[in-house]
């Protein structure tokens, strides 16, 4: 059982991660995302209230119980993304998404991510980071591979975001948008095989989101 104070987002954010805990009280207005994915794993709340497997809440004042697996961004609001000092300190701090990719269609794009941090080995390891986008309305490329076999999902911390679902077979005809607020993680995309549809995140705003990267 433990909580670990982690530091691949600071200055900006203040995240902890929890394990096998059996209670953890949180007094500020914070996120918390359920990182756990099994139906046994929900993160318990007052009134008999869950956070669901690979989902999150926004809280403040509560007592969380059974936390597997979670991660608790507190006083997540306190970083401004209006403000111009603060939004130009995290382009100093965080590496370009084509920096971090290498790939064409990330080239000029104003994302920008932190370092990653990492939870377990081999099958469903987790990998995880935090992401800026520097203006609304700019999408990060249609995509259905990824550079390792891997589950994943999206968790919107700031501002607002969608995930965008293509056709199978082409990446021009889109099918379906997933609007992402603060608090949301979209529902899964990949099937049971980890087969993805082509698929993007695409800001709306400036914001900030959490790709969430299950090995499977």
């Amino acid at each position: 059982m433990s909580v670990t104070q982690l530091s691949f987002a600071e200055p900006f954010f203040s995240i902890d991660y929890a394990e096998n805990e059996k209670s953890c009280y949180v007094t500020q207005k914070s996120m918390v995302i359920n990182l756990a994915e099994h139906e046994q794993e929900n993160i318990l709340l007052p009134g008999d209230r869950v956070i669901l497997p690979l989902k999150a809440a926004v809280v403040q004042d509560i007592t969380l119980r059974n936390l597997r697996r979670a991660f608790i961004i507190r006083d997540f609001e306190r970083c401004d993304l209006s403000d111009p000092e603060n939004a130009a300190a995290i382009r100093r701090t965080w590496k370009t998404l084509y920096e971090m990719s290498g790939l064409e269609r990330h080239r000029g794009l104003p994302y920008y991510k932190s370092p990653k941090f990492c939870i377990g080995e081999g099958k469903r390891r987790i990998e995880l980071n935090l992401c800026y986008v520097d203006e609304g309305m700019v999408p990060s490329g249609p995509h259905r591979d990824h550079d390792r076999n891997f589950d994943e999902v999206h968790a919107q911390i700031l501002g607002y975001g969608m995930m965008r679902i293509y056709d199978y077979e082409d990446n021009t005809h889109i099918h379906q948008e997933l609007n992402m607020a603060p608090g949301t993680v979209h529902d899964k995309m990949y099937d049971a095989e980890g087969k993805y549809p082509w698929h993007e995140y695409k800001s709306v705003t400036p914001c900030v989101y959490c790709p969430i990267e299950l090995d499977r």
